[in-house]
């Protein structure tokens, strides 16, 4: 089974860019791949509860692995209003993702 990584640092309210790297997710996913989505920087803003979160919660409940950066949800103060299934961690469990994952993708 292939490993995907998809990291997001890109706001759900600013671009479309999230739409399409979630589409990807969830394709992946379909076809059998292992797949994470890392929340760096803007990204951790598609992991709060509203519409956005609600479909990261679908990919979630799928088999998605969905992570945020820990430095980026203190700067946002968002940390109280992620959707469940979130992982906090520090940005060097993203190095190890990274360099323990067949394929990466940066958006």
């Amino acid at each position: 089974m292939t490993s995907l990584l998809l990291v997001l640092s890109k706001d759900p309210f600013s671009t479309e860019i999230p739409d399409l790297v979630l589409d990807i997710a969830n394709d992946a996913a379909g076809k059998g791949s292992d797949v994470s989505l890392y929340l760096v920087e803007d990204g951790v803003n598609a992991a709060r509860d509203n519409k956005f979160g609600e479909r990261l919660g679908e990919a979630s409940e799928k088999g998605i692995r969905i992570y945020a950066d820990d430095k980026a949800v203190l700067s946002r103060a968002v940390g109280d209003k992620l959707i469940a299934g979130v992982e906090v961690r520090e940005i060097g469990t993203l190095l190890n993702m990274i360099m323990d994952t067949d394929r990466v993708a940066w958006f």
